[in-house]
């Protein structure tokens, strides 16, 4: 479990540091469109890719974490108590 919350911290991260860069040379170039923007674009597109694989991987931890408790109740467990993990998760894609 550490190590899927470490990759999700780590894409965190890069991710913002990412947007950073981005906001940084389209400030340096005036917001005209240059090499530099459109490589820090790319690398923005590039970790924006890895924090949703970082989030999908979190979520399935999540499900698989879900499953395994309810799977090892010894009381019956209803709907309401499993609602109480889906609204515990942040939904990123809106």
């Amino acid at each position: 479990m550490d190590k899927v919350v470490d990759c999700l911290e780590n894409a965190y991260q890069e991710f913002v540091t990412a947007a950073a860069v981005v906001l940084e040379t389209k400030a340096a170039s005036d917001c005209e469109r240059t090499a530099a923007t459109d490589t820090a674009l790319e690398n923005f597109k590039k970790k924006w890719e890895a924090f949703k694989a970082a989030c999908d991987q979190a979520d399935e931890l999540v499900d698989s974490a879900k499953q395994r408790i309810t799977a090892n109740t010894t009381f019956p467990v209803n709907e309401d108590m499993i609602d109480i993990f889906d609204h515990s998760i942040v939904n990123l894609d809106g």
